[in-house]
């Protein structure tokens, strides 16, 4: 066996690198160390151990891979055999599955390249994988054969670090750009020792923890079931790290307390807390017990005795799961502890919800368990006071348009003859006359009086009911024949907002319910044959459940209706309802405005005589025309308003 002269020298003054992980040892230790690796690595043809720059190296191979090799190929590797997966944190894995753990692998890095060398190895050629992501860090995969070497080159697109190792016949490469080219400079992993670069060939495990314990100046514990023999090729590895993976590969745990690593099976350590447990539970069955009262304040006592209850009973129900397997084991461990926290097996709960007061009798350590629960959920629960403004906006205009005209003849003087026109109020006057007396060229004479006066001459009336303005216009000709024109016309314009402002204070997670209107009768057939009188409800209500997030905003499901009544005619009433459901996100005090809700509604109406109404130009005279339309919008805006415990006070 042979060793660097300048490592020999280095070890033997003591001559290490004094970082966080890595003291200069004393003289005794490095004796003992020496001593260790030459019995355990007695098989091995040639060792090298040296330091640079806190990287720790240790070789150890039969022959140098790199030299001449006269023998035959004896293995070969697919090309399916070369797995890429991209992986979380911008870091990318490259493994390769060779035929055997005995295959010797030299990793090199050629500049923005990694080349794996397989030894005694043929390779499938060719391309075996290719992006052109600038995200990615791999760029190709390829593999050639050189001479009697398997060569498999790993391309990249940009400066990087590395870290690989090899576990029985799996090589694993963990890639990452390098930290100056990234704007987080996130970890391949949590590990944090000193890099270590390892290759052994059939070592012992006892004696790798022995070297890893001195690396890594801890004490480390191995179990009598820990034995076998490994083959390791770890390339820049955190030597913490290089510790749990020899531990994986062989099903080996790892149980720390203080500066002292136990390393066992997985099975033994199981075992060994599972008796732990039970130690810990007999030590439980035989302490005194005690009564408790504790008085809640804000939760209900109800709710605190079915979640002690229920998490009581869930373990009672893994208890009966035990089996001789350790993963059961390890579960019925973490179940028990669980429920220990909160009531032991020996405990017993009641409840007075008369004083809100839990009844407990267990022993001191549940009992403080229990009261350290309470007074996390016992606490005051936020409310909220939500401030609603129901806005119906109307827009409305209505125009009206009518005509009314007639014309009237009185005989008077020489013209016994009476013409007439008008309504029919017009021809009852005409029974009615009285006589009056006159002289007509220098001769008394007697004409009669039927008293018809305006508006009774007007025969065409489809004037509007409400006018707001009017043109009349009296056309006197023939001495005796008038004829009387009346304009009407009215336009209405009229913007409104009904307002509705509820206002209602819950607590945390609770649904509140406010409403406001009127209660509508209706008769319905009863049973017998009769009618009875029902109610139906026109109201405005407004139902919330607010729900308070971690960052103090609020989250709202709002459900908002509004029912106005609409008679109908004949003693029907129609119901209208807005309805609105919705869940909405917003800031403390801040406004949401809500809406869609829309109404238009447009009314167009003729009336007119037959045929004289449609006759060209003069129909005008003879109709009239009546245009509405009106608009109708529903807006909600909601103010949700965190009630502080200074705002209650005052």
């Amino acid at each position: 066996m042979i060793f660097s002269v300048s490592a020999l020298r280095r070890i033997w003054l003591g001559a290490m690198p004094t970082t966080n992980n890595c003291r200069r040892a004393p003289y005794p230790i490095i004796v003992s160390t020496l001593l260790s690796v030459l019995i355990t690595l007695s098989n091995i043809a040639y060792a090298n151990l040296h330091y640079s720059e806190g990287l720790i190296d240790i070789s150890a191979v039969t022959a140098d891979i790199t030299a001449n090799n006269k023998g035959e190929t004896k293995s070969y590797l697919r090309r399916d055999a070369i797995d890429y997966q991209p992986l979380s944190n911008r870091t990318e894995k490259v493994e390769v599955v060779l035929d055997s753990a005995d295959q010797k692998v030299a990793i090199e890095r050629q500049g923005n390249k990694i080349v794996l060398k397989l030894s005694k190895t043929q390779v499938e050629p060719g391309l075996i994988y290719k992006q052109n992501s600038s995200e990615r860090l791999l760029r190709s995969i390829y593999s050639e054969n050189k001479g009697k070497y398997g060569w498999v080159s790993i391309e990249l697109s940009q400066d990087f670090e590395y870290q690989s190792y090899q576990v029985g016949n799996k090589i694993t490469l963990n890639l990452q750009p390098a930290k100056g080219l990234t704007q987080l400079s996130v970890p391949i992993n949590q590990y944090s020792g000193v890099p270590i670069s390892i290759d052994f060939q059939n070592i012992e495990v006892r004696s790798v923890l022995h070297l890893l314990s001195q690396f890594m100046n801890i004490n480390i514990v191995a179990s009598d079931a820990v034995t076998g023999t490994l083959m390791l090729n770890l390339i820049n590895v955190p030597v913490d790290q290089a510790l749990d993976i020899i531990l994986t590969s062989k099903h080996l745990g790892k149980q720390i307390n203080g500066n002292v690593i136990l390393v066992a099976p997985l099975a033994e350590l199981a075992k060994q807390q599972h008796t732990l447990l039970q130690a810990q539970q007999q030590k439980v069955a035989l302490m005194p017990l005690r009564n408790e009262y504790i008085r809640l304040n804000y939760a209900k006592v109800s709710e605190v005795y079915a979640l002690i209850e229920n998490t009581s009973r869930q373990t009672t129900v893994n208890n009966k799961r035990i089996n001789s397997d350790a993963d059961s084991q390890q579960q019925v461990l973490i179940n028990n502890t669980l429920a220990t926290t909160l009531l032991s097996s020996r405990g017993v709960m009641a409840v007075d919800t008369r004083t809100n007061t839990l009844i407990v009798k267990d022993t001191a350590t549940s009992i403080d368990n229990i009261r350290a629960l309470i007074a996390k959920i016992d606490i005051a629960v936020q409310q909220v006071m939500i401030e609603v403004r129901i806005v119906s906006a109307t827009d409305n205009f209505s125009k009206e348009l009518g005509v009314k005209w007639g014309m009237l003849s009185k005989g008077v003087a020489n013209n016994d003859t009476l013409l007439v026109g008008g309504s029919d109020q017009t021809l009852a006057d005409l029974k009615k006359f009285s006589l009056r007396d006159t002289t007509f060229k220098g001769k008394p004479v007697s004409y009669p009086d039927y008293g018809v006066s305006r508006p009774d001459n007007l025969n065409v009336d489809l004037g509007i009911a409400n006018p707001a303005g009017s043109l009349a216009l009296g056309i006197l000709s023939m001495s005796d024949l008038m004829i009387d024109l009346e304009l009407s016309a009215m336009q209405a314009e009229g913007r409104g907002e009904v307002i509705s402002t509820p206002k209602i204070l819950t607590l945390d997670k609770q649904t509140a319910r406010v409403s406001s209107g009127t209660k509508i009768p209706y008769q319905s057939e009863s049973e017998g044959g009769g009618t009875t009188t029902q109610f139906e409800e026109a109201l405005l209500s407004l139902e919330v459940t607010p729900n308070i997030t971690p960052e103090g905003r609020i989250s709202l499901q709002l459900n908002i209706e509004n029912g106005r009544p609409n008679p109908v005619g004949d003693g029907v009433i129609l119901i209208d309802t807005d309805r609105l459901s919705t869940q909405v996100n917003v800031a403390d005090g801040e406004t949401i405005v809500l809406g869609g809700i829309y109404r238009n509604q447009i009314f167009n109406n003729v009336e007119k005589v037959p045929f004289f109404g449609d006759l060209p130009y003069l129909g005008r005279l003879f109709k009239k025309d009546m245009r509405r339309n009106d608009k109708q919008e529903l807006l909600i805006f909601v103010t949700p308003t965190l009630i502080t415990e200074k705002a209650l006070t005052h």
